[in-house]
Formats: C-alpha cells, sequence, structure tokens
C-alpha cells in the first residue's frame, strides 16, 4: 500500500469534513458528510484511480440510514460511509463517477427506500416483486414486519 496514496485519501476526507479510521493494516474506513460525498468520491477516482468498487451497503442506523460504498486499489480497501436522514432518505447518485454502481444503486432503493438521483433506473425493481405493495416499508427497515411482508405477498403456506 502506498504510503502516498493513504496521505491523499487522508487530504480529501479532512477537506471533505471527513473522519479516517484504520481499523486493520491494508482497510481505511472513511465517514464522508452526506453535503461533500460526491466530491470525495470524484476525487476518490478522477485523482487518485480508485476504479474498482466491489459493492455498497446499507444500513439502518434507527433515526439514519447508511450507506457505505467499498473500494478497493492495490491492497487497500477503502471503506467510505455516508448518512442520510431516514425521514428524506434521498441522495445523488454516482453512476456518472462510477458507472457500476448503477445496480448496487438500485438494489439499496429496493431494500432501503434510499432514492438515488440521477441513476436513470432507480424508478425500476431490481429485487423486489412486482407487486411489492407501494403501502409496505421497504423490506431490511427495521420498521418491516417480516410476517405482515409474507400476507400481504399471500406467501404463507396454508396449513391443512
Amino acid at each position: 500500500m502506498s504510503e502516498v496514496l493513504v496521505q491523499q485519501l487522508q487530504k480529501y476526507a479532512e477537506e471533505a469534513k471527513g473522519k479516517v479510521t484504520t481499523p486493520r493494516k491494508g482497510e481505511m474506513f472513511i465517514e464522508v458528510d452526506q453535503t461533500h460525498f460526491r466530491t470525495f468520491t470524484t476525487h476518490l477516482v478522477n485523482d487518485l484511480h480508485v476504479l474498482l468498487m466491489s459493492t455498497i451497503t446499507g444500513l439502518d442506523l434507527g433515526q439514519t440510514l447508511g450507506i457505505i460504498y467499498n473500494f478497493e486499489f492495490e491492497n487497500l480497501k477503502i471503506q467510505v460511509k455516508t448518512t442520510l436522514p431516514k425521514n428524506q432518505p434521498t441522495t445523488q447518485s454516482i453512476v456518472d463517477i462510477v458507472p457500476g454502481a448503477i445496480l448496487y444503486e438500485m438494489e439499496i432503493h429496493d431494500m432501503f427506500g434510499i432514492m438515488f438521483t440521477g441513476n436513470p433506473w432507480i424508478n425500476l425493481k431490481l429485487l423486489l416483486p412486482d407487486n411489492w405493495p407501494s403501502d409496505l416499508p421497504p423490506p431490511l427497515l427495521k420498521i418491516s414486519k417480516p410476517a405482515e411482508i409474507r400476507k400481504r405477498l399471500q406467501l404463507e403456506a396454508e396449513h391443512k
């Protein structure tokens, strides 16, 4: 892992009002405020040439929703986390910066209800069935009730 890369990541994180931790050798965890996230990601991809995004993870953190973007570069795993208010789960898509994010954003939208503005496919379902009731919360939110989902989607087995 290049010490220059680590220094540049720390510099961009500071500019984005972010917090950097290194939980283990070869890993960086960077928390970035939502308002600076796209700028940070642009630096990451365009300036540092970190091009491999392995996945995006959604989290229900109680009052907020979290998104963790997992990047890899050489022998370094870079996890970039940002949070959104649960009552307004909207953020800018990064598909114009990282084209491979398109399906991951659709997955997070289906499972957590986060709207990624600018993702051209965001209104298509990726994981949820077409008959998903619009008044049911997304299935991975803590307020979701699996029994209610099974009942509403008619997935309950009939008992004889």
